[in-house]
């Protein structure tokens, strides 16, 4: 068999296989053994272990000699395989049998990790909650095997009664899973794929899903009955009665937010977590905790002094997000934007020239913060600033960075 890609999971994928009986060749068609220690010693670990039962090659094979080809769903090949989240789906259950009854997975574009914070904060009271999300490291569908293999290793995998994953991929197999939003139906696989296909074909690996109605009409998703337990959300069907401390209202019930908790996007997120777990506990106890969540550096709110500072930190940080945060924040605060950060800490880096064209709509002062910083102000006015120091703020701020969070 062949497994595509050392980037996203695929020696994960390897020993699992490998453990099988299944001879493995890795084809590493991003090159990642040659350019991470770590991911080689890995391989090396495997080699060790399994001998010729595995090996790597580099340059692309003849795929017809495969029984059995696995790969990223965005993976630039053109053969048939099984995506990723498919082949985790298969080895869950092959190691795990019905655990997947305890698993709760979010995907879709924007809004993954704030949902899976809401569920796993909503539920934490009441059961044993796992929670895997961005915030803990690689969310790629292979990491939720990875991640169950050593709860497995080091505890009773059974005393957790649900596991909460953020995957980027798709889902994986899971009893409650979601699609928050497909924002743009862009192509992947070198324009052989598209986003949407990539991440609706995965909804046969959950028992009840959760899907956008926004997505629904925008892409005339018309087959979607295939899924005898599917739920379109309406997110329209909520209205804004208070943008901060946020409130608002949604098929008749009233959600409130504390002070520390800021953006619209909080509505959308706010409804999937509901409807999910609704399923799981009472409404009265989900508005209950929703009123003491809070969610560091994401649209987080910290006070100093007489001054309100709005934190947006986030290594995937994209063109619309940002734009939706700075019209929030301006609505309310009309405070200073520091803007900026690092390139290379995701796969899909951020285009510089289109965010500054999107800065350009705004009335603000922009303080230009590392290397995108740099780069902003070739196209922007702003000031180039080398430390952010709050205290020396003189009014409200919202701090927009694509960093690595610590």
């Amino acid at each position: 068999m062949l497994i595509v890609d050392v980037n996203h999971g695929g020696l994960i994928l390897a020993e699992e296989y490998l453990k099988l009986g299944y001879d493995v060749e890795i084809f590493d068609i991003y090159k990642k053994l040659k350019k991470s220690a770590e991911a080689l010693a890995k391989y090396k670990k495997l080699k060790e272990t399994y001998g010729d039962k595995i090996k790597v090659i580099f340059t692309t094979p003849n795929f017809d000699k495969y029984n059995k080809i696995i790969a990223p769903i965005h993976c630039p090949i053109d053969c048939d395989f099984l995506p990723f989240n498919d082949a985790v789906s298969f080895l869950i259950e092959k190691k795990y049998g019905k655990l997947y009854r305890k698993i709760i997975n979010i995907t879709g574009v924007k809004g993954k990790t704030t949902t899976t914070s809401l569920i796993a904060h909503i539920l934490k009271d009441q059961y044993n909650i796992f929670l895997h999300n961005s915030n803990s490291g690689s969310i790629s569908p292979p990491a939720v095997l990875a991640v169950l293999n050593k709860l497995n290793n080091i505890s009773h995998i059974d005393d957790y009664d649900y596991f909460i994953f953020e995957t980027s991929l798709g889902l994986v197999k899971c009893k409650f899973g979601a699609i928050t939003n497909i924002l743009e139906n862009y192509k992947i696989a070198g324009g052989r794929r598209s986003a949407l296909i990539a991440k609706f074909g995965s909804l046969k690996n959950a028992d009840y899903c959760f899907v956008n109605k926004k997505d629904v009409e925008k892409y005339h998703l018309t087959n979607l009955n295939f899924k005898k337990d599917i739920s379109i959300l309406d997110i329209e069907k909520s209205e804004i009665i208070q943008k901060y401390p946020l409130k608002f209202k949604y098929n008749g019930i009233n959600f409130e937010f504390n002070e520390k908790v800021f953006g619209n996007h909080f509505v959308e997120n706010t409804i999937f977590s509901f409807e999910i777990c609704k399923f799981l506990v009472d409404v009265d106890h989900i508005l209950d905790r929703l009123k003491s969540f809070n969610l560091k550096n994401r649209m987080e709110i910290k006070k100093v002094e007489d001054k309100v500072i709005v934190k947006n930190v986030n290594p995937g940080l994209d063109i619309k997000a940002i734009k939706y945060a700075i019209k929030d924040f301006l609505e309310v605060f009309n405070g200073d934007i520091y803007i900026g950060g690092d390139f290379g800490i995701v796969c899909e880096e951020i285009d510089v020239k289109k965010l500054a064209d999107v800065l350009k709509q705004f009335n603000c002062k922009y303080y230009l913060v590392g290397d995108i910083g740099k780069e902003l102000r070739k196209y922007i006015d702003g000031e180039i600033v080398d430390e952010i120091k709050e205290h020396d703020f003189n009014k409200g701020v919202l701090l927009i960075l694509r960093k690595k969070l610590s």
